[in-house]
């Protein structure tokens, strides 16, 4: 039997019930942060007009360039035709990320090194090794080190009630962290307006000079520390805090995720008892 072509449409108000089956993340994501609209997501459709897929752009940036990294969600019947969907939809998102690039930076496309279940798979051949990260692990069953909160240092929960520390806070965030940065302050208002967010921060007088965030997955992610208070024993304090975090929360588990280059930070979590076992790959292509 001949099998006709998926068709693909721009997301739109009338499709959000239909994308929600799809991707939960997805919907709430374009439905309430601001950073992300209806033309930043396309839909693939089958024969009988069915919604079986998704993909949208998420933009960061990292050092001297932005990022357009492609997201791509599908349900049963668009995972039966994986092939023919990426095909379909990869185009779409090119276009989408060309007409929401700034022109005058230089900009890469980059998807996950499993390009959603076909490690193969490379867009014209112009996909190349980007960046690696990996998910550092680290069971709380057996305990983990006792650290002393360094002298001159306030460290407690760090709730952003206001804009003001919102702004701030992302702009230390992004200065500090390696790798793709995707944070905004729409991204963060987002991300303590979701299930659980709790984020532990360290300041020197007024200055924040250190943080890590915790969410309800046992995620001890985001953590930064200032260069003047590396190798203070800060940053292993700041962890065990998060540690104390999800042990309250009934949760023994946890994870960060880090850079590969981020060698300091590699180091510290080895030395607090972390294994590295989830390699992470992100390929990218110069957008021209």
């Amino acid at each position: 039997m001949l099998q006709m072509a998926v068709t693909v449409r721009a997301y739109h108000a009338g499709l959000e019930e239909q994308v929600d089956q799809i991707s939960h993340k997805a919907w709430v994501l374009f439905k309430y942060n601001k950073d992300y609209d209806y033309p930043m997501m396309s839909c693939v459709f089958n024969e009988q007009d069915e919604l079986i897929a998704l993909g949208y752009i998420r933009k960061g940036y990292d050092d001297d360039h932005d990022v357009m990294e492609v997201v791509m969600d599908v349900n049963e019947r668009g995972a039966e035709r994986i092939s023919e969907v990426r095909i379909a939809l990869y185009p779409a998102l090119i276009e989408i990320s060309q007409a929401i690039r700034n022109p005058n930076k230089r900009t890469k496309l980059v998807a996950w090194n499993d390009f959603h279940g076909c490690g193969e798979f490379r867009y014209d051949e112009e996909f190349a090794p980007f960046q690696t990260y990996y998910y550092a692990k680290l069971s709380l069953e057996k305990g983990y080190p006792e650290i002393q909160m360094p002298s001159g240092i306030e460290v407690r929960h760090h709730p952003m009630e206001t804009i003001e520390e919102r702004m701030k806070y992302t702009e230390v965030e992004n200065h500090y962290l390696k790798g793709v940065v995707y944070r905004s302050v729409n991204m963060l208002e987002w991300m303590m307006a979701g299930p659980e967010l709790h984020t532990i921060a360290a300041f020197d007088g007024d200055e924040l000079v250190g943080s890590v965030m915790c969410w309800q997955t046992g995620a001890v992610d985001r953590f930064f520390v200032h260069p003047r208070w590396r190798n203070t024993g800060l940053g292993e304090y700041l962890l065990t805090k998060g540690f104390e975090y999800h042990l309250q929360k009934g949760r023994t588990e946890v994870d960060t995720l880090v850079h590969a280059k981020d060698e300091p930070t590699m180091r510290l979590l080895e030395s607090m008892g972390y294994s590295f076992p989830v390699k992470l790959e992100l390929y990218a292509m110069n957008m021209k």
